[in-house]
Order: C-alpha cells, then sequence, then structure tokens
C-alpha cells in the first residue's frame, strides 16, 4: 500500500521488533502486519440478549475486513443489561458504564496505535459510550449493532392496541396486577412470550433510538441500525461493514469528519421523526463534547422542534421495529424529511447522505413510516422545558404523552428516591390528579441518574398514565410512555429547586408550550431550607459523583483542557 497509517509506526523497523514478536507470539505473520491493523471493539457478553449474537458478528466483519486488505484484532468492553439493572441499585452504573466504554476504547487504541475501529454494540449506553471512544481519538470508524428483537405477539388484549407485545409490558402488566385488572395467569403469560429472540427490545428504546441515530449520522451502512438480530442480513451487514472499514482507512475518512454540526442536527431531527428515546438527548450532547461541536440543550429543543413524529413505534405508537425494517428503515425516513436534512454530510460509506439516499429509502410502507405532510403527530418526539422548575431545562416525549395529559396541572406528592416512590405506588398512594415528584435521582445525587421507569410503567399499567405525572431529576426509559418529564435541571443535589418542593405545592406542566413551574417561590423556600438527603457514595458512584456534568451538559466528564 502506497499510504501511511498508524501502527506502521510500531509495526516497522529493527526497533520494534519487539512489538512484532509480541503480535507474532498471538499468530499473526509479516505479511498480516505490513497491512492496516483494525480494531474491532465487541461489546459481547452472555448476560445481555441484545449482545449475545456480537460473537458471530465480529468473525464476520473480520472476514470483510481480510478481504479488504485489513488485519482486524478484536478486544472487549463492557455491557450493561438496563432491563436487568432496573429498579435497583444496580441501575445507578448503567449511565456511567458509557464513560468507562468510551474510556476503554481510547485505552486500547492509543496504547496499541490501532489504523481504524467497527464498534459492536447494542443496548443503551453501549452504543454511545462507543461512538464516544471513537471521536475522542477520531480514527476512521463504522459501527454495527447487532439489532433488534422480534416482538411478541398478542393480538387480544394488547394494550398498546396492536398486534405486538415487548420487553416493556411486563413492567407495565405488574402495575395491572397489582390493581386487579388482569389475572396471575395472564401475567405469566405475558412473561414468557414478550420476549421471544435475542436482540436489543423490540420497540423503540434507547438502544433502537441510538442505533437509528448512528446510522442517521453517517456512521453506519445504510439500512444497518433496524435490521433484526436474527436476520441473516445482519450478518452481511457486517461483512459489508468490514470491507467498508478498509476503504475509509485508505481516503483517511475519520469520526469527526462524518459527525459534524450538520450530521448531529441530522440526527436530532431523525429522533423527532421516530419519537425517539429522551436518553437521546443526554447521548447527542455527550456526542458533540466529544466531536469538539457546540450544541446545547436549547439547540437540541430548537431543531427537535423542526420534523413532527412520523412512525408510530411502541410506546408511542403500536408499531415495533420490525415493521419499521420492513417499511424501509432510516434510509426511507430520511427520504421522507431530506427537505429538512444537510445532505452534504460525508457518511462511512465514502459517499455524501444525499448519495446515499438516492441509491436507497424506498419507503415501503407509508402507514409505518408517514409522509412529511401526514405525520403521526403534529409535535416532535422529544420536547425540551423550561420553567422556575427547570431552569436549565427538562425533557419529555411528547409523542408518548397522552393529548389529554399534554397540559396537566396538580398537587405533589414527594417521595426522595425511586425505592420510596415504587412502595407507594405499589401501596396504591397514588390518585388522579397527583403530580408524583421522585427527587435525589440525577448523575450526581444518584448517583448515576438512574432510570424511573419502573415507577412510570406501574402507574400507566393502573391505567394513571394520563390522570397523573412523574417529574424527576432522574431520567426515563426509551420505553415509557404516560406523562412524564426527566432530566430537571439542575438536580436536588445541585441545590435546584425541586430540592425545594413539598407536598401539595401546585405544578404545572405544559408540553406544548415547553414550560414546568410551581406555585412556589423558591427564594423563599431556598432561605427556609430543606433537608440534606444526600446519599453516601462508593467505589466508580464516588468518582462519577464528583466528575460527571450536569445533565443539560449530557452529564459527560470532562476529557479535555477547553
Amino acid at each position: 500500500m502506497d499510504f501511511h497509517f498508524r501502527s506502521q509506526d510500531i509495526n516497522t523497523g529493527p526497533e520494534w521488533a519487539n512489538v512484532r514478536a509480541l503480535y507474532k507470539a498471538a499468530g499473526y505473520t509479516d505479511s498480516e502486519l505490513k497491512k492496516p491493523v483494525i480494531g474491532i471493539v465487541n461489546a459481547f457478553n452472555e448476560i445481555c440478549p441484545g449482545h449475545n449474537n456480537l460473537k458471530e458478528m465480529a468473525e464476520r466483519v473480520k472476514e470483510g475486513v481480510f478481504a479488504g486488505g485489513g488485519t482486524p484484532v478484536e478486544f472487549g468492553t463492557i455491557a450493561c443489561c438496563d432491563g436487568i439493572a432496573m429498579a435497583h441499585d444496580g441501575m445507578k452504573y448503567v449511565l456511567p458504564s458509557r464513560e468507562t466504554i468510551a474510556n476503554d476504547v481510547e485505552c486500547m487504541v492509543q496504547a496499541h496505535r490501532l489504523d481504524g475501529l467497527v464498534l459492536l454494540g447494542s443496548c443503551d449506553k453501549i452504543e454511545p459510550g462507543l461512538i464516544l471512544g471513537a471521536l475522542r481519538v477520531n480514527l476512521p470508524t463504522i459501527f454495527v449493532n447487532g439489532g433488534p428483537a422480534l416482538p411478541g405477539r398478542m393480538k387480544n388484549g394488547n394494550p398498546y392496541g396492536g398486534e405486538y407485545i415487548d420487553h416493556s409490558i411486563i413492567q407495565q402488566s405488574e402495575g395491572a396486577l397489582k390493581s386487579g385488572k388482569i389475572s396471575q395467569k395472564e401475567f405469566d403469560w405475558i412473561e414468557n412470550n414478550a420476549v421471544p429472540t435475542i436482540g436489543s427490545c423490540a420497540m423503540l428504546g434507547t438502544a433502537n433510538t441510538m442505533a437509528c441515530l448512528a446510522e442517521a449520522m453517517g456512521l453506519s451502512l445504510p439500512g444497518c441500525a433496524a435490521i433484526p438480530a436474527v436476520y441473516s442480513q445482519r450478518m452481511r451487514i457486517s461483512f459489508e461493514s468490514g470491507l467498508a472499514i478498509m476503504d475509509l482507512v485508505r481516503k483517511n475518512i475519520r469520526a469527526r469528519d462524518i459527525v459534524t454540526l450538520q450530521a448531529i442536527e441530522n440526527a436530532v431531527r431523525v429522533n423527532s421523526a421516530i419519537g425517539g428515546s429522551t436518553n437521546a438527548v443526554l447521548h447527542m450532547l455527550a456526542i458533540a463534547y466529544e466531536a469538539r461541536v457546540k450544541f446545547d440543550i436549547k439547540d437540541f429543543g430548537r431543531v427537535a422542534q423542526e420534523v413532527p413524529h412520523l412512525v408510530a413505534m411502541i410506546p408511542a405508537g403500536s408499531y415495533v421495529l420490525l415493521d419499521f425494517y420492513e417499511a424501509g428503515g432510516i434510509p426511507a425516513l430520511m427520504n421522507e424529511i431530506k427537505d429538512k436534512l444537510a445532505l452534504d454530510n460525508m457518511t462511512c460509506t465514502g459517499k455524501t447522505l444525499r448519495e446515499n439516499l438516492e441509491e436507497y429509502g424506498e419507503n415501503r410502507n407509508p402507514d409505518v413510516i408517514h409522509p412529511l405532510a401526514n405525520p403521526v403527530h403534529t409535535v416532535s418526539g422529544i420536547g425540551i422545558l423550561h420553567g422556575n422548575l427547570a431552569p436549565e431545562g427538562a425533557v419529555t416525549k411528547p409523542s408518548a404523552i397522552p393529548q389529554a395529559a399534554h397540559d396537566f396541572t396538580g398537587k405533589a406528592v414527594i417521595f426522595e428516591s425511586e425505592q420510596d416512590a415504587l412502595e407507594g405506588i405499589r401501596a396504591l398512594k397514588i390518585k388522579p390528579g397527583d403530580v408524583v415528584v421522585i427527587r435525589n435521582e440525577g448523575p450526581r445525587g444518584g448517583p448515576g441518574m438512574p432510570e424511573q421507569y419502573k415507577a412510570m410503567k406501574l402507574l400507566v399499567g393502573m391505567k394513571l398514565g394520563d390522570k397523573v405525572c412523574l417529574i424527576t431529576d432522574g431520567r426515563f426509559s426509551g420505553s415509557n410512555n404516560g406523562c412524564f418529564v426527566g432530566h430537571i435541571c439542575p438536580e436536588a443535589y445541585d441545590d435546584g429547586p425541586i430540592k425545594y418542593l413539598r407536598d401539595g405545592d401546585i405544578i404545572h406542566v405544559n408540553v406544548d408550550k415547553g414550560t414546568i413551574d410551581a406555585d412556589v417561590d423558591f427564594e423563599a423556600r431556598r432561605k427556609e431550607g430543606a433537608a440534606d438527603m444526600t446519599r453516601k457514595s462508593e467505589g466508580y458512584l464516588y468518582h462519577y459523583r464528583h466528575s460527571v456534568s450536569s445533565a443539560s451538559l449530557g452529564a459527560v466528564i470532562k476529557t479535555r483542557d477547553e
């Protein structure tokens, strides 16, 4: 090859014989060490069902790298399963794991002078963590997700109103069981049939949202995001990604050449169109930080309003990723909104987005992917709220909130932790008109900003999803529905207004106007003081608490001097 690549710096010449000897100890040959060395970052483990197929996918990626003239080297990283970590102290570790994954990528790439990266991961924090690490080292990069699971089927009594069910319905069904709305036998059937295959959750949670946004930014091959985990096409696109990374290396097209301000804004528009996860706010702000792009929470809110909700996937409709895949996936969706997109951005195909959409992007089912002129909802998928309760911003998902609850006023019922709230909800202490307040669950207060997913799902299962509102300085799952607001900033730990709320305070949430306020004089409350509910931390969570930024900044840990 007639171009220079990084690994040559430590693989060529007599002074680097020790390096070559170590590679040879693992079976590599001189000819392989003369080629670009491509890191295959694999988040495979046997715990998380979203990562179960990554071992086989990695082999196909390697074959593609070999076929393209490179030498693949595989290494691993951690991958926590949100579903297994949900509603106990383990959830405190899930968002912090994003930074650990990014650090893993940086350490391995820089220690070994790799030339390019293929990222293999699924699920909520793994995907953005891999992307953050790749942006930090700024090498040619392609991301390949493991793909969504196939959904379960439930044609009779389906709470989503369609044909399919998924993992998230189980938590919702617990609420229905507790309130006597379904039997134990019905509940057991749902548990055994809601998740029939491996893969990330079948609905549009954070895992599938971030896979879609990675593709929207140009980091994945067209159509990659929505291919089901168990389909053979998943293996084919793995091979094709291995081939494609070699083209990127030769052309020296790097991660930050692809993830520009325009690419990030495109991803936010796509998130609105698909009704993506509220967690996308945290992750896209963090991606902007590592991409060296100025893009804040107000920018997110502004761009999100440019595109309405076009794809009614669970929890904001009855369709699932399988339907979205069969309709044409992200290329079809982006073609429907192409007049709203920046089209001249480079992508991992070595072509611009405009060129990709000319080749891909037929909408095969406009009932699933609505045209721009006929949206599912006229509101965007994500809403950013401000007011005296959240002066730095808060996040909600208008597309998943019943219309009757878009303008909600109620009395505060205060819980100092997620566990306290779960106990109160299960004891049937919440009634219509209440605003459930869960505080001390932010990035620093939690610590770790655990999801308040289960609390909201219990309320929905109790048929209270449009009759109560849940607000928190914690966050939510991409699968949440009902009336909810998270990421309230500043959080209670940082002396935010939410710290000074009391039982009975009147709270107003207007999703359409983008406001969240309380009938409270917070300055007077601060003078009166409030109980310090700070929980002790240790281990990684201690370091995280004392390093992490506000959720309004993406809950990032700074990685460079500005």
